[in-house]
């Protein structure tokens, strides 16, 4: 079983310097966890997803991630993990491979590799942080069409952290952007 002590959560951003930090969007999904052979959510329920929506997940290999629908359609993605409404444009974007060795990108890379054969799931695309003003045109860009936020990943951070950590900050407010 997967519980929430068994994955990644992050801590709000509270403006510190994100100059080489790692942003990604932060997707309004379901969290999803695939531990080589099913999905769980974060409160450690199986997700009884269908054999099309797993077809190509790596045997054996852990993901971390979310059901997502697009930006706005959260309510599909929770009708698919809670009630088994899947929908054909659902994707589980993953966002780390808890087993492999390294820092976030490395995992990222070898989560990639793992994901090679699957038709509804892909890794979320980041880019390095060259500044505060970036990080705020960021967040705008993504927020105005519709997304949540951001994500901040410390990118020298060895292995993957389970529970709370300050290196990964959630970006869902402009207050502390200045």
């Amino acid at each position: 079983m997967i519980s929430e002590a068994d994955m990644t959560l992050g801590r709000d951003y509270r403006g510190i310097d994100p100059r080489g930090w790692l942003v990604s969007e932060k997707l309004d999904g379901c969290r999803a966890y695939w531990d080589g052979s099913r999905l769980w959510t974060r409160g450690g329920k199986v997700i009884e997803a269908p054999a099309w929506f797993t077809a190509g997940l790596p045997e054996g290999v852990a993901l971390d991630g979310e059901v997502w629908a697009c930006r706005g359609n959260l309510q599909t993605a929770r009708l698919a993990v809670q009630h088994g409404r899947w929908a054909r444009h659902l994707r589980l974007m993953v966002f780390d491979s808890p087993q492999a060795p390294g820092t976030w990108p490395d995992r990222m890379a070898a989560a990639r590799k793992a994901l090679a054969g699957a038709r509804h799931a892909e890794c979320v695309t980041w880019t390095t942080c060259r500044s505060r003003a970036q990080l705020r045109a960021e967040y705008f860009r993504v927020t105005q069409a519709g997304g949540e936020g951001l994500r901040l990943r410390a990118p020298a951070v060895d292995g993957y952290e389970r529970g709370r950590t300050s290196n990964l900050l959630k970006v869902k407010s402009p207050c502390h952007l200045h």
